[in-house]
């Protein structure tokens, strides 16, 4: 609880509550009834502040704001006269002496009754102070997401075709420029529409499960005429209807040449398939000794861009394979 706030609705108490008790017994301002009034205020603000932090914790502002706010207004009231009458039997019962009887007898109606319209008042300066404290949070949350959705977006387009994979395949092309000019030109074709696929799709949330579909079997066919035998993969006879963010198969198929050794004595073996309303991407593992960091990078991007969409990656690793399972967007 911070001291500027209590201090500001201690000092807002002081003057409601001398207001109120001039009004209502017409006593002169001294000071034992200022160091009373200030006691009743501190009381008071500390009352309503812990009621109104705990209705804040049980209902949640941001979840139910009319319910807590009902609740906190009608809460109030209660709560407010019974301060009063705590401090009310403390002050006359204990300190003065009165007797508890001559206490209950001397109650005054319009007091409780001025109490309440105080409370409401206080009630009603804290709900504004919560309101806007939630509005402001509001604000920041929209402002982090903004600024989260942007890193993401930046991360993923950082993992797409990682620069080793252009490298890669222009060396795979130029060796086939002499050899086999024929399959050099099939090769830069294949190249260029997988270029051309990730700059139309860089800027989409979702694609059609049946563009990502292809854009893999040109992929696979691609890295295929690199790796010739060290590389065998199976994909979907059938694609439903769906969706899923742009480059997620690339990803993955990327990630799992960059980080597995490939041979055509343990080749890599990739198996797309669709599950459950689920696209399954799984391969074989042959790791490489040295670890890549973005491997991990990549796969977070991956599943960050899921829980945007409230959806949640699966992802399964056996000492054999590695699997991961991408929700398909109905």
């Amino acid at each position: 609880m911070k001291t500027k706030k209590i201090l500001l609705i201690t000092v807002l108490s002081a003057v409601l509550f001398l207001g109120i008790s001039l009004l209502v017994s017409n006593i002169h301002t001294t000071i034992h009834n200022l160091v009373y009034f200030f006691v009743y205020s501190l009381i008071f603000s500390l009352g309503n502040m812990w009621y109104f932090n705990t209705i804040n914790k049980l209902l949640n502002w941001d979840k139910n704001p009319e319910k807590t706010l009902i609740i906190s207004i009608l809460g109030a009231i209660p709560v407010n006269a019974l301060i009063y009458f705590g401090i009310s039997l403390i002050i006359k019962v204990l300190i003065f002496g009165q007797s508890f009887q001559e206490f209950i007898r001397h109650i005054n109606p319009l007091e409780y009754t001025i109490v309440i319209l105080f409370a409401l008042v206080i009630a009603l300066f804290i709900i504004v102070n919560y309101s806007f404290k939630n509005i402001r949070e509001a604000q920041l949350k929209t402002e982090q997401l903004k600024t989260q959705n942007e890193q993401i977006r930046f991360e993923s387009l950082k993992s797409q075709l990682d620069p080793h994979f252009l490298f890669n395949n222009l060396n795979v092309l130029a060796s086939l420029i002499d050899e086999n000019p024929a399959k050099a030109e099939e090769f830069t074709l294949k190249l260029s529409d997988i270029y051309q696929y990730v700059l139309s799709r860089k800027d989409k949330k979702l694609v059609p499960l049946k563009d990502e579909i292809d854009f893999a079997k040109k992929y696979l066919e691609l890295l295929k005429m690199r790796f010739e035998n060290g590389l065998l993969y199976i994909l979907p006879d059938a694609v439903p209807e769906g969706k899923i963010p742009p480059l997620s198969l690339q990803l993955l198929l990327e990630n799992a040449v960059k980080h597995n050794k490939i041979s055509d004595q343990k080749p890599l073996k990739i198996n797309i398939s669709i599950q459950n309303n689920r696209l399954v991407i799984t391969n074989n593992l042959n790791p490489k000794q040295k670890k890549d960091e973005s491997f991990q990078i990549g796969l977070n991007s991956l599943t960050e861009r899921y829980k945007l969409l409230n959806l949640q990656v699966e992802i399964i690793q056996n000492p054999d394979s590695f699997t991961v399972k991408l929700p398909i967007i109905k």
